[in-house]
């Protein structure tokens, strides 16, 4: 049965000088299981239709649901010895610019592990931000650059400074650490002069950018380099950056406009005839949902003409199954028509 959420009202982290901006932990239905090891944020305070969006972005991800809409039992028991195990997460910037998460979880298969996903959304509009949005091509290139700059740096000096007794007593297995470890480290190398980046872009208020060697979970001990951050001021960047970019992190002004909007890429609410639905990426995939049932339907899309996509759900034969015809409207988001096999054309709107 769906069941409504309650969120919690006192606020996490204070925002001085932004108190339309609210970062809140949600609560969940009293009795729901485990529920105390999963933290998620709910932003509130600002147009809601852009809290729906960044609500929805942030808990179809980390929860498989719809923000609203609640299913029992939430957290299985078997979730607990499988898969996501906890959530929690910090606040790095919430303002009338940009709302930034951390978000922090632990994660149970072959090995126990744990991991950072960061967020960060325009307050504006609530739209998901990509690095790609506020940096060029080049910009993009050089800040991973210069963090490389430093891992290559650190871990030129573990390897300068190998000590044997580091790994202990076993002179055989001392060696084979020091061995393995170097032959880590020289993919590490590798990847980055073939500019396989495994960077992170942090968007707090300043640019922080991270950069690690990800040793396997087995072998994670041996790394001594650890992870190394490049830092710059959004002013220092601002020849590096996109018009969006600069507007929305340097000027700081309001009504920024991305070059680039579809529903392809960001997140989209409305309805199919009269039901409410849901268009979002995730994972590098384009997928809906009607939000009573929050069931992930794939889509692929192509486009036929500027303004112009079509979407569609294909079967395991590539058959098409049903089709989005969507235009540019005039006052923002996408209208249009939703086509099922054998069934009559319904309107869409999304904004």
């Amino acid at each position: 049965m769906l069941r409504s959420f309650v969120f919690a009202a006192a606020m996490l982290v204070p925002l001085a000088g932004v108190a339309q901006v609210r970062v809140d932990k949600l609560t969940f239905p009293p009795g729901t299981k485990h529920a105390e090891d999963f933290e998620v944020p709910v932003i509130s305070g600002v147009d809601p239709r852009a809290a729906a969006r960044i609500n929805l972005a942030i808990q179809y991800p980390l929860l498989g649901i719809v923000p609203g809409r609640y299913r029992q039992p939430m957290f299985p028991d078997d979730s607990m010895t499988a898969r996501t195990t906890s959530l929690s997460f910090t606040v790095i910037r919430a303002d009338e610019q940009i709302v930034t998460l951390d978000i922090q979880g632990e994660y149970m298969g072959a090995h126990p592990s744990s991991g950072h996903t960061w967020m960060t959304f325009e307050t504006r509009t609530g739209q998901p931000v990509a690095t790609s949005d506020i940096l060029t091509p080049s910009g993009i290139a050089s800040s991973q650059k210069a963090v490389d700059k430093a891992l290559r740096a650190g871990i030129r000096d573990v390897l300068d400074h190998q000590d044997p007794a580091r790994f202990g007593d076993n002179a055989t297995e001392a060696q084979d650490d020091m061995r393995a470890q170097r032959e880590q480290y020289d993919e590490c190398i590798g990847d980055m002069a073939r500019h396989d980046w495994n960077t992170t872009f942090q968007w707090g208020a300043q640019l922080t950018v991270s950069r690690g060697c990800m040793f396997p979970h087995v072998i994670q001990a041996l790394d001594d380099a650890g992870e190394k951050t490049w830092t710059a001021s959004y002013a220092s960047l601002a020849d590096r950056m996109t018009p969006f970019g600069r507007c929305l992190l340097v000027d700081r002004k309001a009504n920024c406009k991305r070059d680039d909007v579809r529903p392809t890429a960001g997140v989209w609410r409305g309805t199919i005839g009269k039901a409410a639905i849901s268009l979002l990426t995730q994972d590098d995939s384009l997928i809906y949902l009607y939000d009573r049932y929050g069931e992930a339907i794939a889509l692929t899309a192509r486009t036929t003409t500027p303004g112009h996509w079509v979407l569609e759900r294909k079967d395991d034969k590539k058959d098409v199954l049903e089709t989005f015809d969507l235009t540019a409207a005039a006052e923002g988001g996408f209208t249009g028509t939703w086509t099922q096999a054998g069934k009559a054309s319904l309107p869409v709107r999304l904004e």
